[in-house]
């Protein structure tokens, strides 16, 4: 059973978990995952748990940083050359740039790095170049590579978005790195993400798994786009357990944390630097020998401290804990892609890739009254179909997430509600689940073989609207949409595990559409707060075969003129702006 929710203001110590629990714990982890699917639900009569309030003395700091190690700055304003923004969504790779401090800079500038201050009275906050969820950005990234010098070792770094820094973690014996890479000829680096859950459970209370599970997706996107910009290819890693993600990014080091801010080891990707034409090959799961070299090397820093005082989560930690992957469902889905479905008739832009990037923003409010064109809107939603390029090329299952829209002002689309369908095997199902009164049709003036299909026309701003948590966003756009994740069936298939792996491909998703909005002049936002049952009883869904885990839209914003902004790196007066929590 899931632990009771607290739901008041005492502050006591989170019980303290080792990643070992996970292979020894007697609790059903089925069992676990539905129950907190269902328990963090928000529902007309009743939001998920949470604290109430904002605990503002308790927010937590919005930078992790190691204290007592050395940090090498990464340079600032390089000057590059465009590249359009389509060449994103090509297979067709650019020609790839030499591994040096100058390209990682880049390329974690244009991902991971921060976008812009902001200030509203006397309160100033960072935006980053990869959205969160409540901008409270629980994801964390660790780079590890080889020598970049002939005189250095393999080292594993600490990304500091605040001041584009690595912050040194570990150094490596040769040997070490070597057996990582399997004794790959090409030249490889590695990225892993972790989520420090306490950064939104302090806001969002139980529901915040699934947002750090959300901005892990993001995050994915923002790295496959950024290395295709570099010609690099990236993949993520299925090999590696949650247990040994952990030791390889010390983050099973229990005396480098304070424990009610732990990081959740939650994935690897594999980054190729040199291409031939040939798949980027995949690592092997590591032996217990290497584990060991790991977790005895030479390790530096401290994890500074975030607030002082916590509110404990029970069913966070028991969800956490379920969702692990062990080591033996480490090859239980070999890498696949489907064909892509090309929508050759769609129209392109010659926007600056870098651009688009770096100027994306949440939208706070949309207009209510602009409109699209059939064509934009299609070109929104081809680009998330997944297919050989990036981002979708960085997946190792196949696609699992399906859109619902909700379509208001876009010209030549009846107004109401469709379905895109991004694995053509599940048309069947999905047809089967929902009201049978649904008449699956290709709208007019939209190509044959693209996955869009009419269910039923309405004006259904008023629906997306009150399922969407009542927020007025959901109805004054072009449209806005659910993600619908085929559910039940794939995490009893391959595990507990893979429920994270489905909120990951959702905010993949949710990463293209910001970008495709930007492209288009427009703007958008997710909407994590939505009313999950409500949605499925407008679907005619019944059980959890399908369950909708992420709401996004899209139109004209407003700005809100009672903000400032500041260019993200203007000057020294904007790092290291949040003292250290004693």
């Amino acid at each position: 059973m899931l632990g009771t929710a607290v739901i008041s203001n005492k502050m006591v110590p989170l019980p303290q978990r080792t990643l070992n629990d996970s292979a020894k714990h007697p609790m059903n982890f089925l069992t676990t995952v539905d129950a907190y699917h269902q328990r963090s639900k928000h529902r007309f009569d009743r939001y998920a748990a949470a604290l109430g309030y904002l605990d503002w003395a308790n927010q937590p700091h919005p930078f992790r940083y190691y204290e007592g190690t050395s940090s090498t700055r990464l340079e600032l304003n390089r000057k590059l050359p465009p590249i359009e923004y389509d060449q994103i969504y090509r297979p067709e790779p650019l020609p790839p740039a030499p591994l040096n401090l100058e390209t990682l800079s880049d390329f974690f500038f244009y991902s991971l790095a921060l976008s812009a201050w902001k200030q509203a009275g006397e309160k100033s906050w960072a935006l980053r170049v990869n959205p969160s969820s409540g901008n409270l950005h629980p994801t964390e990234a660790y780079l590890l590579l080889s020598a970049l010098s002939p005189d250095a070792t393999p080292s594993l770094y600490h990304y500091v978005s605040e001041s584009h820094a690595l912050e040194l973690r570990a150094t490596f014996p040769h040997e070490v790195w070597q057996e990582v890479m399997g004794h790959q000829p090409r030249t490889f680096f590695i990225v892993g993400l972790s989520s420090i859950i306490w950064r939104e459970a302090w806001k969002y209370g139980e529901r915040a798994f699934r947002y750090c599970q959300h901005d892990i997706g993001h995050a994915i996107a923002a790295l496959r786009i950024s290395a295709a910009l570099c010609g690099w290819q990236l993949t993520l890693v299925p090999t590696w357990s949650t247990e040994d993600v952990a030791s390889l990014l010390g983050l099973d080091r229990q005396q480098d944390f304070v424990p009610e801010e732990h990081e959740e080891p939650e994935v690897l990707a594999l980054i190729t630097t040199t291409t031939d034409g040939t798949p980027s090959p995949s690592l092997s799961s590591p032996s217990k020998e290497l584990i060991h070299k790991i977790q005895s090397a030479d390790w530096h820093g401290r994890a500074n401290r975030l607030s002082r005082e916590h509110v404990p989560w029970p069913v966070i930690d028991e969800v956490t804990l379920a969702t692990r992957k062990p080591r033996e469902a480490a090859l239980a889905i070999p890498s696949q892609h489907l064909s892509e479905w090309p929508p050759a008739s769609l129209p392109r832009t010659n926007c600056d890739a870098r651009q688009i990037i770096y100027h994306r923003r949440s939208c706070l409010a949309l207009d209510g009254s602009s409109r699209t064109s059939r064509d934009n809107f299609l070109r929104i939603l081809g680009s998330t179909l997944p297919g050989a390029h990036p981002p979708w090329d960085a997946l190792y299952w196949p696609p699992m997430i399906h859109l619902v829209l909700f379509v208001h002002r876009v010209d030549d689309v009846a107004p109401g509600i469709y379905a895109l369908v991004r694995d053509p095997t599940k048309i069947d199902a999905l047809r089967n689940a929902m009201h049978n009164t649904f008449v699956w049709k290709t709208p007019p003036g939209v190509p044959e073989d693209f996955p869009l299909y009419l269910l039923t026309r309405a004006d259904c701003r008023k629906t997306a609207e009150e399922v969407s948590c009542h927020q007025d966003i959901a109805a004054d756009g072009f449209f806005s949409l659910g993600m619908l994740a085929d559910f039940a069936e794939p995490i009893r298939h391959y595990g507990p595990w893979f429920y994270r792996n489905l909120f990951w491909e959702a905010g993949m998703i949710g990463q293209v559409l910001y970008l495709e909005a930007e492209a288009a002049g427009a703007r958008s936002t997710g909407i994590g707060c939505y009313f999950d049952d409500p949605v499925h009883e407008i679907l005619g869904l019944v059980d959890s075969q399908f369950q909708d885990l992420y709401h996004f839209t899209v139109g004209v914003h407003v700005e809100d003129a009672r903000l400032q902004s500041w260019p993200a790196y203007a000057s020294a007066d904007h790092l290291n702006m949040h003292p250290p929590v004693p």
